[in-house]
Parts: C-alpha cells; structure tokens; sequence
C-alpha cells in the first residue's frame, strides 16, 4: 500500500471515530425515540462539511451545530423559505462561537447557493463555513419530519444551507439580514416555479412573431433575426428571472400603458407593484422613453436599473419585444428580464443573431472587402467588445466606436469616447490607451478619476487586450445627467495621460538610455511585472534601472550573487539629512538568512540601519531576490562608494562565498583602502604572530591594526617592496623601496600612544622582513587563481633566526599556512629535513606541540641526515565530530 493510500485510509478511519463520537454525543441529547432520525440527519449533514471539519471541532460542540440545524428542517415547511440568522451561545444552542450563523431551508432549486453567497459578499461578510446538503425528507400531515434520507433515493427532496460567517453583533442588522435572505429566496422561488411558464411566454412571443412577418412581408428579414435571437436565448443564452405583458392602446380615447392582467411571472409576478397596474397615458412618459415604446426597432435590449437578487449580483438585462398589428402599430410589448449567462458572454459575437446583423451593417458601411486585413481588424474588433455594449448600442455607434479603435491601432495616444445612456441614467466610456502603459493599479486608477469626474458609480468594466499595442478599457457608469452633459472627453483623455505615465514608462525611459528601444521596452514591461509594488513605490525609476542592469548582467555571466551601491538623498526610517548608504545584495535561486549576513557587514566596519527584502517574480514563481541594506560607517558617515565601493562588495562577497574569513579586521578594506586578499595576508601575519608567541593574544594585532589604518596600509606596502614581482627588478632598488616605507612606518608609530599596540605593530614588522618566499603573489595576488582545500590560501616561509620575541625554536625555517578553512605550519631544522604532518585539535598552541615533536625528531636525526621537521595544522570550520575528520583530510593537502 503507497504512503498516500495509508494517508487516506487512516484520515478516513479517523474521520468515521470523529463522526462516531459526534452521533453518539447527539443520541444523548435526544429522547430514545428520536434518536435514530437524528443520527441519520447528522450522517447525512456531515458528509457535506468542508475536509478537516469534524477534526477542527470537539464532539461537544458540533453535535448542539448539528443538532441545532436538525430542529430548524424541523420547524421549516414545505413551500416556504425559511431563514434564520443568529449568534451562536450556550444558552441558546447549545455551544459558542465568535460567529454569526446562517441556516436557510426550502424545497431544492437552482440558485439558492449562489444567490446567499452573493447577498452575504455584497453585505461585506466573509463566508468561514458552508455546508450544503440535500435531502429526500418525508413529512406527516402536519409537517413534522418523519424519514430523511439522501437526494438520490427520490421523492421530496429538501435542501438546507448553513453559513458561518463574519461576526455581526448588531441585532438591527441580524434582523435585516435574516429579512433580505427570506425575501430573495421567495424571489428564487418565484423565478423558479415560473421558468417554464416564461419559457412558454418566450415561445408564444417567437410564434406571434410569425404573425407579423405575414403582415408585413418588408420586415420579415428583421423579423426571422429577431426569432433566431430569441431562439438562442433558450439555448443557454439567458437566465430567464421575470416575465410580463403591456398593452398600448386607448383608455378612455387617451393612449396609454397598462399591464396586462395575469400575464406578470417570476420577479415580475406582483403586478399590482408596476407602474402600469393602472393606465398610463403615454404622454406622461419621458419623451425618449415614448418615443422607444410607440416607435424604433421591434426589439429593445436594455439594462433594468434593479439589481437582480437572485443567481447573480449585477443590474439584469431587459429584453422587449413590441406586439404589432395587422397594418404594423405598436399595441404592446412583450417584457423579458434575466441575466445574460456565461455562455452568452463566451461565445464570440458574430455569430449571436442580433449582433452579426450589427456586424454586417457595419462592415457594409466600412466599404471593406471581404478578406481584407481591414475586414479581419473589423471582425476582431467588435468580438472584443463588450457583449452588454453590442446588445444596447446600435449599429452605427458600435461602428464609431469600431473606426476610432481602428484608426489609434498604432498610436501611442490616449482616447476616451462617452456615449450617454438613452435614458440618461449613465454612460458608456472606451477608453484606449497603449497597452504597456496598462496594469491592474493604472485601471484602478482610470476608475476612480472617472467616479470623480462623474460623482458616478462603475456598474460594469470590461477589458481587451489585442494581439496589437492597445489596450482598451470599458465602464460603463451610472452618473447623474447634469455630470454627463458637463464633462468632455478631452478632459477625461488629459487626466488618463497625466495617470498613465506610471513608473515603468519612466523606467522604461531610463532604459533607452543604456539599450536600444525594443530591448529597453521588452525590459522594462518585463520588471514592471516582476517588481513588486512595494519595491516601485520605495525606488525611483533611476535606481530601478540600475538593479534591472545588474540581474540581466547576473543571468547573461550566470552569477548567482551581485553587490550594488548607492548613496541616496534619503531613505526610510533615517532622519532628514542624515547621510546614508544603500547597500543592494542580489540573488537568484536562494533567500537570504540574515543571521549569518548581517556579521559579515558589520565586520566590514558597517553599522546596518534597517533592511527590505524584495522578491522579483517570474511568470510563476520567484526568480531573484533582492535585499536592500541601509547602512552607515561607525561614525554615522556614508561610505566612500566611488573609492571603497568596489573592494567592499569583493570582500562580503568573498566572505560569504567561504574564500574570506569573517573577522572584525575586514573593517580595513574601507579605512585602509586595502582589498580583502590584502586584509586576509595580514589576518595570516596576525595568527602566525600568536602562534609564534610574538604577541600576548589573538586581538592584539587585529585591535592594532583597526586603530591605525594608516600603518596597516604601510605594512602592506612593505610586504609588496619586499616580494611584488612588479616592483624594482635591482635588489639595490628594491632594499631602496623597503627603507623608505620602514622610515614612514617608524614615523607613522610616533602617532601610537599606546605601548602594548606600539609593540604589536612592531612586531609585524619584524615578521614581513623575516619571511624569505610567499606564494601571495604565485597565486594571483589580489584576485586569487589557485585554490587549495577548496579556497584562496596564503603561505609564508620565515627565517627562524630573524624571528623577534616569543620562544626561540633554535630551527632554520617556519612556513605558516592559513586560508578561511585551516591554519598549518612546518618547522624545519635545516635547508634538508624530513618529517611527518599532523591533524591537531589544539587551536590556540598547536605550534607548540609541532614545536615539541620536531624538537624530538632533531634529536633523532642528529646523527644522520636530512635534520628533523614537524609539521601540524588544525581546521577553522565549526563541524560535528563525524565531519571534522573528512574536513581534515581535504585541508590537509594544503600543506
């Protein structure tokens, strides 16, 4: 059995205890008698909770939830909506929760599911739960529940919803809630238990549409168009929620609108609520609103100004059909009102009935040939329309809109088009701007500036982003009609450019700087969306093109690691004026732990003000990182990045890589101008001068030297006069060159007030003229070429009989060897000496116990020749016991 069936077969296991435990704490809560229909309900209701439910809760709880749901299927009744919305306690059910509960019971229908979540989202309240189950449930006379069992066993089959959702504490709006949710479930009912009476109504209205073709032979092409969209409306095309018939004729020899009787279904089932329940004379209508009822086209396709409140939360379409008579007056018309589905919205426009008729007009205006490019822009034009623009706007103002599209096509330009609503509740807006300049927070934008300019209300957004350069964005908005007739487009097109030069075009600017235009525009649409908006809203589009620079240059080098600099005018959390350095650590394919990065800075002499991680983003995961340290030397000044910038990235890049060690004395790269291979050659000096006994401890060089950067710099330039092969190729030069940088160091200790420092720093003189060979310089100085032991190594060979303080070995040489990984040395008693090397676990004085074994081979050897040697070495790296022995062999062919 695979681990993921043994998964499954215990969460199942375990499940069916939680569910036993549950039923068996509800069986005590309930008289014998019922205990058996409660079981069942329980069974029934859990095997519909979310995964990991019954584990999220204790048995105690859950069986009063459940049985609190049982006793509500109880109280409800067939043919009802029943609702209840409540604030779980103890008192009450039995168990507490910070929770409001929703429980909805009638007989099972479409929409209930959809038409509560959509009410609860538009209320602002989270769903947490949601348990959904339908039931087979069988009632007595009376009402009472008598079996229950599942839906598919058949007869009556009832469904129970239960919510729990964001904890609503007023009792007002409890109330209202509970209100709201019974008076859309009637209304679900009612569209319901009416669909197909509305779809008899719609097939009744195609039939008399046969009638009028007969009558009037000269419509009969608008007429089969008019049939052939009503008939894909029952395909799917359209959620049928309300029906009703007007008549239009004389009342009294006056023209008027009256509803006609008994014809009102689903949302429009309560005539008496119309407007038209009693005659209304035409002439007191809206003229616009006279003119659409008496005259126009046979069919209108409108918006409702209510929202529907069942499937779906959006205004509802309005589809009127006109009933003519024999000579082809209007006498009424034939009221459709539902949502248009998603199939509708899918399917491409040209081949909708209604819609291709409007295509075909306007291509035929167009004067375009058939396949032309022309006639392909056309086509794809107006299927990337919005379907509700196509059904309410007429053929010769889609193909406005279709020929300004057409005509911006390669234009970097913005256009806004308006189009008021015929009835002057709202407006279309198109708004056409290039497509990179287009992002989720720029349309957010373009909406709010379109609210303001408005005081409107976005109904409906639609976007299209076409295989050109465009994008195209369209609202349409409620507004009132004193604000539709004062604002201009040109004014809307003004503040859309002012908006739309957003941080990428001003990066992609900078861009075109550096690289060519395509390259430059392919980046910067391309960091525009990697760059999270934390990152663009705290960089300056300069400074971003910089970092975009740096992690192309990584991918193309194949680096996985970079370091940036630069000193801003100011950063987060510094006080105004102070001065700082912005300190960039990139990397691909690793995060950073900040615990072992920051020492590495703050031995670079670095005082960290605070760090922002940023993650760069590929189509699917991250790709890169990039963090962004605010820093500042000891003495709360910015670091010299044009003269130190260069040699400190070099060093915590060599640290972190493991070729440095991260020492407090890497603070010299930056007082003392030196590269960290130079730190690193007086980091060896130091530690062979504790070996060697020539100073008291570890940090008496490294404190030294840190005080007194300017002598640090000078023993370097002793140790280059000595053995820079570059330098004096005359020995007498050379002895010239190192007698001058002796007279400035012994000039430069004058300054050193403290004696103990004054005999470290000295002593490290002594060192550099003691030592005969290095192979710094073999080995690439400094930018190191050979490695051993899997890093840069440093290896010095001393005159023994030169060697000041510390206790007098009486040898011929010493050769010290140290890298970030190991320190070794080998003591020789003679130009010609053998002798083994050793692994040492003494750190601090295994130059001592080699000295004590050599001493003891010189002995041995005295006799014979070559002279004795020892050698010894110990490993820097903090490993567990088993690995330090695999460490030790590979350090040990260092030496």
């Amino acid at each position: 059995m695979s681990d993921t069936t043994e998964t499954a077969v215990e969460r199942l296991r375990q499940e069916t205890l939680e569910l036993e435990s549950v039923c068996s704490e509800i069986e005590r809560l309930v008289g014998a008698e019922e205990a058996p229909l409660a079981r069942r309900f329980a069974e029934l209701f859990l095997s519909k909770a979310p995964p990991g439910f019954l584990g999220e809760r204790s048995a105690a709880p859950l069986a009063h939830m459940v049985l609190g749901n049982f006793r509500f299927l109880q109280r409800a009744r067939p043919g009802r909506a029943d609702v209840e919305v409540l604030n779980p306690d103890v008192d009450t059910e039995g168990w507490f929760s910070p929770v409001t509960v929703v429980r909805t019971s009638l007989s099972e229908r479409s929409f209930i599911v959809d038409s509560v979540r959509e009410f609860l989202h538009a209320e602002g309240l989270s769903i947490g739960v949601n348990i959904y189950p339908v039931l087979r449930v069988e009632r007595d006379a009376e009402g009472n529940v008598t079996s229950i069992g599942p839906s598919r066993e058949g007869g009556t089959r009832e469904s129970l919803v239960y919510c729990e959702i964001t904890r609503v504490a007023d009792p007002a709006r409890i109330a209202y809630l509970q209100a709201e949710l019974s008076r859309r479930l009637e209304d679900v009912m009612r569209v319901t238990d009416d669909f197909g009476a509305m779809r008899e109504a719609l097939g009744a209205t195609i039939a008399a549409l046969d009638e009028a073709a007969e009558n009037l032979p000269h419509r009969s092409d608008e007429v089969a168009e008019i049939q052939a969209f009503l008939e894909w409306l029952v395909e799917d095309g359209f959620v049928f929620l309300g029906y009703r018939g007007y008549e239009i004729g004389e009342v009294d020899g006056v023209p008027s609108v009256v509803v006609e009787q008994g014809s009102g279904l689903g949302l429009l089932r309560d005539e008496e609520g119309s407007t038209y329940s009693s005659p209304v004379p035409t002439s007191h209508l809206p003229e616009k609103q006279r003119q659409a009822l008496e005259s126009g086209p046979l069919l209108i396709i409108s918006k409702t100004n209510a929202m529907s409140t069942v499937h779906r939360r959006a205004r509802m379409d309005y589809i009127g059909i006109k009933r003519l008579d024999a000579r082809g007056k209007v006498v009424g018309e034939r009221r459709f009102i539902g949502l248009f589905t998603s199939v509708a919205y899918s399917e491409k426009a040209d081949r909708i009935p209604i819609l291709r008729q409007k295509l075909a007009s306007i291509l035929k205006e167009s004067g375009v040939v058939k396949g032309s490019h022309d006639y392909k822009e056309i086509h794809t034009i107006f299927n990337t329309l919005p379907k509700e623009e196509l059904f309410l706007t007429s053929a010769e103002e889609i193909g406005e809109d279709v020929r300004t599209v057409l005509t911006t096509f390669d234009s970097d330009e913005v256009r806004v088009s308006l189009r008021p609503d015929p009835l002057q509740r709202g407006v279309s807006a198109m708004v056409i701007l290039p497509k990179e300049r287009f992002s989720g927070q720029v349309r957010k934008r373009i909406e709010e500036a379109f609210v303001e300019a408005l005081d409107g209300e976005v109904l409906n957004y639609h976007l299209a982003l076409g295989e050109g350069d465009q994008a195209r964005l369209h609202f349409y908005m409620a507004a009132p009609a004193e604000r539709l007739h004062a604002v201009r487009a040109s004014d809307l097109e003004a503040v859309i450019r002012r908006l739309t030069r957003s941080w990428t075009d001003r990066v992609r600017e900078g861009l075109e700087r550096v690289r060519p235009p395509e390259e430059a525009r392919r980046l910067a649409d391309r960091y525009g969306e990697a760059f999270p908006g934390e990152y663009q809203a705290a960089t300056e589009p300069g400074d971003a093109v910089r970092d975009i620079l740096e992690t192309e240059a990584m991918v193309a080098l194949n680096r996985d690691v970079a370091i940036t600099f630069r000193n801003p005018e100011a950063a987060p959390g510094v006080a105004e004026g102070e001065a700082v350095t912005e300190l960039k650590l990139h990397l691909r394919d690793a995060r950073l732990v900040l615990s072992e990065f920051m020492p590495i800075l703050e031995n670079c002499g670095l005082r960290v003000i605070s760090v922002t991680p940023y993650e760069i983003w590929g189509e699917e995961e991250v790709e890169s990182f990039l963090y962004s340290f605010i820093v500042q030397r000891p003495n709360r000044t910015p670091v010299p990045i044009e003269d130190a910038g260069k040699r400190l990235a070099d060093t915590i890049l060599a640290v972190r890589g493991g070729d440095a060690t991260n020492s407090s004395l890497n603070a010299l790269v930056i007082t003392a101008d030196l590269n960290w291979r130079e730190v690193d050659l007086l980091r060896t000096y130091a530690s062979y001068a504790f070996q060697a006994g020539a100073v008291p401890s570890r940090l008496s060089l490294p404190v030294a030297l840190l005080k007194h950067p300017e002598i640090a710099t000078l023993l370097m330039d002793l140790f280059r006069a000595r053995f820079d092969p570059d330098g004096p190729r005359e020995m007498l030069d050379r002895q010239a060159a190192e007698a001058h940088v002796v007279s400035r160091f012994q000039g430069a200790l004058s300054e050193v007030s403290v004696l103990s420092e004054d005999r470290a720093l000295r002593q490290l003189q002594s060192l550099i003229q003691a030592t005969l060979r290095t192979n710094y310089f073999r080995t690439g100085g400094a930018v190191p070429a050979i490695r051993s032991g899997g890093v840069p190594y440093v290896s010095l060979k001393f005159d023994a009989t030169r060697i000041e303080g510390g206790e007098k070995s009486r040898l011929r040489y010493e050769v010290w060897v140290r890298s970030s990984r190991m320190e070794g040395i080998h003591l020789r008693g003679a130009k010609v000496a053998r002798g083994g090397i050793r692994w040492s676990d003494r750190p601090d004085d295994f130059r001592t116990e080699v000295l004590g074994l050599v001493k003891t081979q010189m002995v041995k050897n005295a006799v014979i020749v070559p002279a004795g040697s020892k050698g010894g070495f110990v490993t820097l790296c903090s490993l567990e016991p088993e690995a330090m022995a695999d460490e030790a062999r590979e350090q040990y062919k260092t030496l």
